[in-house]
């Protein structure tokens, strides 16, 4: 499914993003651990490639299921 070519940080992000797109009800973070599986990578490998859009929609999902703590801003619940 996933091709087997050099992983870079544009082509991490595009795999991420079609996953998750064509996957419904897969999240950015599932989608990168399944690609890094996929392929065998470690997991430390993660960091270098997420390219920044990528970095903050994880960040945002963390946020959104309490995996990360911020400033307490008020926010109305959705």
């Amino acid at each position: 499914m996933i091709e087997q070519k050099i992983m870079t940080r544009k082509r991490f992000s595009a795999a991420v993003e079609t996953l998750v797109r064509e996957s419904r009800g897969l999240t950015y973070i599932e989608a990168a651990a399944y690609i890094i599986q996929e392929r065998g990578m470690d997991f430390k490998s993660l960091n270098r490639l997420l390219s920044d859009s990528l970095k903050q929609k994880i960040e945002a999902e963390a946020v959104d299921l309490n995996l990360l703590r911020t400033k307490q801003t008020n926010k109305l619940p959705v």
